[in-house]
């Protein structure tokens, strides 16, 4: 028994060490980010999750955190398996106390690798593909509350191809828009804009992929170029924010005045470029704060970097602009 108590408090010890070694290394080598962080959300079941693999259930040990966005009461997280075996999820948390509420299992095994939310019509928009296009596909937020965990997946209440893109690695929502970006790692990538109308619809009912010969949907405005390695994408005022992030390099965040910038590909019209640890994926601004991402506490990159973040943050956006 003592033995057993030794060896239980020696490695809580060493945890404890090694984490607050860890969180003093972060912040000496991201100074301004981490000052500006004001809350933490851990983000749920990284070491194992709930999903299904050839419709029986079974716990996923790989799932990774990629799309990430908030409602009026939740922080909804997407996660894919990385093995590719186990349907993809949606970890809900109360936004207010940080709790888990449930895990509400996606009908595939998409990437999601982006999420936003409509607040006009209470729609959910997530990364997917049909083909060789990419797609977003939708859900109510009233299947997200009426869900109980552990039971069947979710369902599509539409899904739609993207005549522009082949895959979308951000969404966001912006203004009676879905805004879609594409990752590219050696050329630049792309943005495209989506208008959606008071049906909930990108466009019509003709639109919708229920078979292989529906109509693809093309983007009114065209696409713009962004930079390489682009993850995640939202609006603050008059600014565009892009998260860049590739391997264990140290992460990016390019803000871009809208009114001013005539190249968002070009990097020195960035107005500010903020450096964030590695392995940042989505970022989302409410109201004045931004919210931050990571995939580091998966299992498939927690011990390709010292700078493991488990946690959704929340940052003082202006804090941050200064």
């Amino acid at each position: 028994m003592n033995i057993c108590f030794f060896k239980l408090s020696n490695w809580l010890r060493h945890f404890v060490i090694a984490s607050f070694y860890n969180r003093r290394k972060m912040k000496q080598m991201y100074p301004k980010f981490f000052t500006a962080v004001e809350r933490a959300y851990p983000i749920p079941n990284l070491n194992k999750t709930s999903s299904l693999t050839k419709n029986k259930a079974e716990a996923c040990l790989t799932m990774t955190p990629q799309g990430m966005t908030l409602t009026e009461h939740y922080l909804l997280i997407s996660a894919y398996c990385y093995d590719h075996q186990h349907h993809s999820v949606i970890y809900v948390l109360d936004r207010n106390s940080g709790n888990k509420i449930k895990t509400v299992i996606l009908p595939d095994l998409s990437h999601v690798g982006g999420l936003a939310y409509d607040p006009l019509q209470q729609t959910i928009w997530l990364s997917n593909t049909v083909g060789s296009f990419a797609a977003v596909a939708a859900i109510h937020l009233k299947q997200i509350d009426e869900y109980i965990e552990g039971s069947a997946p979710i369902f599509y209440q539409q899904k739609i191809a993207l005549k522009e893109l082949p895959h979308t690695s951000a969404l966001t929502y912006n203004r009676k828009y879905l805004v879609a970006a594409l990752f590219s790692l050696k050329e630049f990538g792309k943005i495209v804009c989506y208008p959606i109308d008071h049906t909930e619809k990108l466009i019509n009912e003709e639109n919708h992929l229920n078979t292989s010969k529906s109509t693809i949907l093309s983007s009114p405005f065209g696409t713009l170029a962004i930079p390489k390695k682009i993850q995640g994408a939202t609006f603050y005022k008059n600014f565009l924010l892009l998260s860049q992030s590739w391997g264990r390099q140290s992460g990016k965040i390019f803000v871009f005045d809208i009114h001013r910038t005539t190249d968002f590909s070009d990097l020195t019209q960035a107005q500010k470029i903020i450096t964030t640890p590695p392995y940042l994926e989505q970022i989302y601004v409410d109201g004045e704060y931004l919210f931050a991402l990571f995939e580091s506490g998966a299992s498939a990159y927690r011990k390709k970097t010292s700078f493991v973040i488990n946690d959704v943050l929340q940052l003082d956006l202006l804090q941050l602009l200064e």
